[in-house]
């Protein structure tokens, strides 16, 4: 199932959103070690353990205390294919969840600031067959949306990444879309693809959908994949 249509009027040209410097040439360390990672060792591990996503009893069976992190847990995936990190207040949703064997997974999640009456929503599929390695089925995916010129490639020793970011405006409603593809080099079956938006959460209240909470997020997210 995907969460996205094509809207009918885009209200600002499309820019990139991570950068050679942003990405640094490397992930993000969302490694954890392999003794128990739910049971706090200190003040800030408490805090993960009591987070939203870690009291939620079907997205926690998914996540494990990440000592690096003061407000993302680590995400292994039930396909055991790959890691990513997962905000602490971020609910899986149980109903939009998919997985077949080992080769596929499709996750839906959430992230609400409701001070700000702003809303994240994130769906990210994982491949690990022939339509993994079929990059150019999974950029038409995002050229609904975005021109192929438009979307940015970067790429180390690792995985490639093509992304790209608008801001929508669809039925009155402004939208600010993340579209991204993550492709390992190691194995080439294995992509990532994602898409996720933020907007307000009461549509009759107005929000900033441009906040930078919106573009960090999706910064950390799309780096932090491990295959």
């Amino acid at each position: 199932m995907k969460l996205f249509k094509k809207g009918d009027f885009i209200i600002v040209s499309l820019f990139l959103i991570i950068t050679t410097t942003l990405l640094g040439g490397c992930n993000v360390d969302i490694s954890v070690d392999k003794e128990d990672t739910t049971k706090a060792k200190n003040a800030n591990e408490q805090k993960l353990l009591n987070s939203r996503a870690m009291k939620d009893d079907f997205a926690s069976q998914f996540l494990s205390i990440n000592p690096k992190e003061k407000d993302y847990l680590t995400f292994t995936s039930g396909t055991k294919g790959y890691k990513m990190l997962f905000h602490k207040d971020s609910i899986i949703s149980n109903t939009l969840y998919e997985i077949h064997n080992k080769s596929f997974e499709n996750v839906v999640s959430y992230l609400k600031y409701p001070k700000e009456n702003l809303m994240i929503e994130q769906e990210t599929t994982y491949y690990d067959y022939s339509v993994g390695e079929d990059l150019d089925f999974l950029l038409s995916e995002i050229e609904q949306f975005v021109d192929r010129k438009n979307i940015k490639q970067y790429e180390n020793k690792e995985y490639e990444y093509y992304i790209a970011n608008l801001l929508k405006k669809e039925d009155g409603i402004n939208y600010n879309y993340f579209y991204a593809v993550i492709h390992s080099k190691k194995i080439n079956t294995k992509s990532i693809s994602l898409t996720g938006y933020g907007r307000c959460i009461n549509m009759k209240k107005s929000c900033d959908v441009e906040d930078e909470k919106i573009e960090k997020h999706f910064n950390k997210i799309i780096r932090s994949f491990e295959f």
